[in-house]
């Protein structure tokens, strides 16, 4: 989470190919807590490049509960949070660059857990082609 969506997008238009590796399970998911409160909102809005608002509305949905002090919002966190954080992750590289590899390699802890998410991004098709063989080439060793 060290860099920052800002960077990432002065490499519009350019010829770069990116490796980058989402820490979706280890750390992002960590910072959405399951009631709606996002611990370190100034990096999860630096990090998506999206504000606050934004970020509430992509992972949590938000229902209407009656208490006996009157009616408040409940915030509920989405199913599979951490594919979320990936395709959302995704969908905002596909802003800056032509081509995303859509299936990342997905890392696992021991608990078979995800916690990173391996994603190319590039300007050139056949740069994200081979790109997505390596990707393929590492899920078939896994």
């Amino acid at each position: 989470m060290q860099i920052n969506w800002e960077s990432i997008e002065t490499l519009k238009n350019s010829k770069t190919d990116l490796w980058i590796l989402v820490p979706t399970g280890v750390i992002v998911n960590r910072l959405l807590t399951k009631k709606g409160d996002l611990m370190c909102s100034e990096r999860l809005v630096s990090f998506f490049g999206i504000n606050e608002d934004e970020i509430l509305r992509e992972f949590y949905s938000k229902a209407k509960e009656m208490t006996l002090f009157g009616e408040i919002d409940i915030y509920r966190k989405v199913e599979d949070s951490i594919s979320k954080i990936a395709q959302l992750y995704i969908s905002r590289l596909q802003n800056i660059f032509k081509f995303v590899t859509e299936r990342p390699l997905v890392m696992k802890n021991t608990k078979n857990v995800p916690i990173y998410h391996f994603v190319f991004a590039s300007n050139n098709e056949n740069a994200t082609n081979i790109a997505g063989q390596i990707i393929e080439s590492r899920k078939t060793k896994s």
